[in-house]
């Protein structure tokens, strides 16, 4: 059988919505819920300066990928080197003192201190307390 560059530009745009179709139908669909932190599973890290607990990941309704976890990082540990990621976030200190740079700029972060990082934005933060620091991260990521 013989396919031409024309048949094959008029398969191209049917072939895409497909896959689209497919890859909405692998990623999981969050619904309305309500989560009891105290009764998620902690996960400890390979070098155990950090225990995370995940939350939720998945995909809004509007086709939005969401997730959300918790970390408990120990005293003077970040939980991994300055990074630029593909994504936005938001970080919600609750115990603890973090240093954390953004872009260059630093601050102490205390509980109830919030950053919001931008797609892209250079950032690190690391665990100046005496004790453990845990704080919240709801990343947003563009649809894939």
């Amino acid at each position: 059988m013989d396919v031409s560059r024309r048949d094959l530009a008029l398969l191209l745009p049917a072939l895409a919505v497909a896959l689209q179709a497919q890859d909405q139908q692998q990623q999981p669909g969050l619904e309305g819920k309500i989560y009891k932190v105290d009764s998620l599973p902690w996960h400890v890290s390979a070098n155990g300066s950090t225990r995370s607990k995940a939350v939720f990941n998945g995909t809004t309704g509007r086709g939005q990928h969401i997730s959300m976890h918790i970390t408990e990082l120990a005293p003077g540990q970040r939980p991994h080197p300055a990074a630029r990621q593909p994504h936005e976030e938001i970080l919600i200190v609750q115990t603890g003192t973090l240093e954390c740079s953004l872009n260059g700029q630093t601050a102490q972060l205390v509980p109830g201190d919030i950053v919001y990082s931008a797609y892209n934005d250079l950032k690190d933060w690391k665990n100046t307390s005496a004790g453990p620091a845990v704080y919240y991260v709801v990343s947003l990521e563009e649809h894939k």
